[in-house]
């Protein structure tokens, strides 16, 4: 079911997984459920959704967007990463709701798994998202803003920490920066648990717990020099002073609170001595 983040148009959609060893984006013996998210931004009747969710939860994913915008409704979408976390579910969303205009990144093509009519549909609508660099071949921060409606723009950006071409969006009216598979550590120890960290839980995450939860996706940075990306990442929400940290996958941080602390906690995760 989805769940309002904010009262300025921001719902998060998706469901929850069962985590074990089965599941490769998290550490070795992790137990309990995650998130999937799925964003969508709303402003009227213009609506942007972030990511797409897993296909396991497609059927609920697609009737939350149904009762959101009306079946068979208008939608852009943006995908944060090219991996099937984020892009699975394009092809039944565009089966069932109109997609105005995509917003995708890499080289990987998401029509590839399409029947060809779907493709020729949608390839005119597709606008790609490069991340330019400076001569230096630093990545400059800002790649693109994609407009959600007249006045509301989301700002995207080519953060320092990723694998595959990845992206983060900034959402200035909600306060929400969306940080694809980074903050990805929250957990819940039921599949319909609650699904933020935030003011009205305890919240006992470790930095040690932060840390695993990255080096299982990020395998490479324990022997990386880590402090660029804290740099990076201190200016970053010292630039944005975000009210929410919105990942594709566990919980939703939420609060300039919970959002300090766990950058905090994260800052912790990526010193160098961290292993």
């Amino acid at each position: 079911m989805f769940t309002k983040v904010h009262d300025g148009g921001l719902t998060v959609l998706g469901g929850a997984y069962e985590l074990s060893d089965l599941v490769s984006w998290v550490p070795r013996g992790s137990t309990g459920y995650q998130a999937s998210n799925c964003y969508l931004l709303s402003e009227g009747e213009d609506h942007l959704l972030i990511d797409s969710g897993l296909a396991v939860h497609s059927e609920q994913v697609l009737d939350d967007i149904a009762e959101l915008i009306g079946e068979g409704g208008g939608v852009s979408m943006f995908f944060t990463r090219p991996e099937m976390d984020c892009v699975s579910n394009l092809e039944p969303i565009a089966r069932r709701f109109d997609i105005l205009r995509l917003f995708t990144g890499g080289v990987i093509n998401p029509f590839d798994a399409f029947d060809d009519v779907s493709r020729m549909a949608l390839r005119g609508r597709r606008q790609q998202i490069d991340g330019t660099r400076t001569a230096e071949g630093d990545a400059l921060e800002r790649s693109m803003t994609i407009e959600v409606a007249p006045g509301r723009i989301l700002d995207v950006q080519s953060p320092l920490l990723r694998l595959l071409p990845t992206f983060w969006g900034w959402d200035e009216k909600t306060g929400a920066l969306f940080t694809s598979d980074t903050f990805t550590h929250g957990v819940m120890d039921r599949p319909d648990g609650y699904r933020f960290i935030d003011d009205t839980v305890q919240d006992d995450t470790t930095p040690a717990q932060v840390a695993a939860h990255l080096f299982a996706k990020y395998e490479w940075l324990p022997r990386a020099t880590k402090h660029p990306l804290r740099d990076w990442l201190v200016e970053t929400f010292d630039r944005f002073d975000p009210e929410a940290i919105a990942p594709s996958r566990g919980a939703v941080i939420r609060g300039r609170a919970s959002v300090r602390r766990h950058l905090d906690l994260m800052l912790a995760a990526l010193a160098d001595d961290a292993a």
